[in-house]
This record gives structure tokens, sequence and C-alpha cells, in this order.
């Protein structure tokens, strides 16, 4: 685990007073036996510990206990134990655009130029 978004988000709702046994109780509550996380997995998770990540089924728990949306839970699991962010697509096409748009440029630039020269040369003769 390298960036501990996810963690920083557990360590906020502690901050703000829930307990990992009141954490694991709402994932039971939303998710049902299937998709509930131990009060254990929460200390571990807050604590950057090394702990597996949440299924899928538990996302509805998880979005509830940290007060943030399902899908932006996901983006945080992905973050935190698969090391993607979610801008990592964006930013590759964005240096595609970059590199495009600069190499239009320069033969945009070169263009001119020749032209700017021919008629120069055209105005002496």
């Amino acid at each position: 685990m390298s960036d501990n978004v996810f963690s920083r988000e557990v360590q906020r709702r502690t901050s703000e007073g829930m307990s990992y046994a009141q954490m694991e109780a709402m994932t039971r509550k939303i998710g049902g036996k299937e998709g509930t996380l131990t009060a254990a997995w929460w200390n571990k998770v807050a604590l950057g510990e090394s702990a597996p990540p949440p299924e899928p089924k538990c996302i509805p728990g998880v979005a509830g206990v940290l007060e943030v949306h399902d899908r932006d839970v996901a983006l945080l699991i992905c973050q935190q134990w698969y090391e993607v962010r979610p801008d990592d697509s964006i930013r590759e096409l964005m240096e595609r655009v970059a590199d495009k748009a600069e190499s239009w440029l320069r033969s945009s630039i070169s263009s001119l130029r020749e032209r700017h020269r021919s008629s120069a040369n055209g105005a002496e003769g």
C-alpha cells in the first residue's frame, strides 16, 4: 500500500468519534453478514498495517461508514491497494495531446518562416 488515502478516511472518521466496533456494525447493517468488515480490519487499515482490500460487496457499507459515495470508495480502494489513480489515464491522454499540439505548433512555425522567407526573397528580386 503506497498512498494511504483509504486509511486517512478511516482515521478521519475515528477522529470524528466513530469507533471500529461502530464501523463493523454499520457495515453489517448495510451489507449484511457477507458485507461486514470487522473492527480488527478497520483498526489495521487505520494503522496502515497490511489488510486485504474490501470486496465489492462491502463497498455500500464502507460508503456508509466513510460518509462518501460508493464510487469514491472504489476510487480510494484502487488508489490505496492497487496504486491506480483516477487521473492516470487522463494524464496520459493530456500528455499525448500536448505532444501532438507541440509538434503541430513547431511544424506551423517552420512553415510560416519558410513562407516569410519565400515572400521576402520574391520582394527583393
